[in-house]
């Protein structure tokens, strides 16, 4: 898609190239083997952080740039990492066959975010972990991030809900000081879920 490609078409990595924080911060719970896929990858940076932790990780986005920075930035760490240019929305996801899957600020209104969310829950295999960070409907008022339409932010209780299918280990609506690259700063309404497939 235009929009991300020209976001990602600069030398610098717009996020970063470390991981987000709740994503470093699950690593305790991750398989020491298994399949993982990386929603919205954009240039790899929690794809790449799980595939340094022992996953076959594939990354996909909608954004061909950002892959391309993402295989470069894998080279760099010397990490195998997979990527596939795709759109979450209409792509295929294998049923029960991923250990891991991982979304980082990757936002849908409804019903998208539900339909989405079932894929998701569907393409894990039993006791497979998600591990989603998402902006609340009250980063409207922060401005440090993500969508400016409050359509697409959802609360503790409907991302919940849109990923029914999942035990939760970890369940939090806070405020965090985020600091990834130049395009996440600041003060920042998010969620952190990690689930567990029944």
């Amino acid at each position: 898609m235009v929009k991300w490609d020209d976001r990602y078409n600069t030398e610098e990595y717009v996020f970063g190239t470390e991981s987000n924080e709740f994503i470093a911060r699950i690593q305790p719970y991750l398989p020491k083997s298994g399949k993982a896929l990386d929603l919205a990858t954009g240039e790899g940076r929690n794809g790449i952080f799980l595939a340094q932790n022992g996953l076959e990780t594939e990354g996909v986005d909608i954004s061909k740039v950002g892959l391309e920075k993402a295989e470069k930035l894998a080279r760099q760490k010397n990490v195998s990492f997979t990527t596939r240019l795709d759109n979450i929305l209409e792509m295929d996801m294998k049923e029960n066959y991923y250990s891991v899957i991982t979304s980082v600020f990757c936002h849908f209104a409804e019903p998208e975010r539900t339909k989405v969310m079932q894929k998701i829950v569907n393409a894990l295999i039993p006791n497979g972990l998600f591990a989603g960070v998402f902006y609340h409907p009250e980063q409207i008022h922060y401005g440090t991030g993500g969508p400016k339409d409050p359509a697409m932010l959802g609360t503790l209780s409907e991302m919940q809900q849109a990923l029914s299918g999942l035990e939760w280990v970890i369940a939090e609506e806070t405020l965090r000081e985020i600091n990834e690259g130049f395009l996440h700063n600041g003060t920042s309404s998010v969620i952190y879920l990690l689930g567990r497939k029944l």
